[in-house]
């Protein structure tokens, strides 16, 4: 094949996949130059901390809300995932995963990827006290997981809080 006829193919390929991506996002009937309002956002991100049912539907209709992020106070930004995970919801979580939510080091404490965990703050010692969603911290998020040895772990490196209160105002 000379390289001409190999370059028409390549970019009729690459015109291909692309124009298929953009078919595939177009079957969402949502446009992708749109947001979705605050007040949608909200009622994933509530939906996720306590009811399967509801973030299902809502993901269903709505599938790029998925890695949405909502604000509840100046910088405490909080996603669905961040949500199921602070209050416990394996169920939610693991939906939500297995669609392709986004993780942060909070899911993964509540999760159960200790290993992780423990090698970031290893290597990121100021992480240790780092807030997560409405100040909860990396021990709130091990307990509420099980995660009782990362939690152990956690302690011995000096975090004993579960929350940090006022951090966000």
């Amino acid at each position: 094949m000379d390289r001409k006829t190999f370059l028409k193919q390549n970019l009729l390929l690459g015109g291909a996949i692309t124009m298929g991506a953009g078919t595939l996002m177009a079957g969402t009937g949502q446009a992708q130059n749109d947001i979705f309002n605050h007040e949608l956002i909200l009622e994933f991100v509530f939906a996720a901390h306590k009811s399967l049912d509801e973030t299902q539907k809502l993901l269903d209709k709505y599938p790029l809300l998925l890695n949405s992020t909502s604000q509840f106070k100046k910088g405490d930004f909080e996603t669905a995932v961040g949500g199921a995970s602070h209050m416990g919801r394996k169920d939610i979580s693991d939906f939500l995963v297995s669609r392709g939510a986004r993780l942060d080091i909070f899911n993964y404490a509540f999760l159960g990827y200790d290993d992780f965990v423990k090698k970031w703050i290893t290597d990121y010692p100021n992480f240790l006290n780092a807030p997560g969603p409405h100040g909860f911290t990396l021990l709130h998020h091990a307990e509420v997981g099980g995660r009782k040895a990362l939690a152990e772990w956690l302690q011995d490196k000096g975090l004993h809080e579960k929350m940090f209160k006022g951090v966000f105002g």
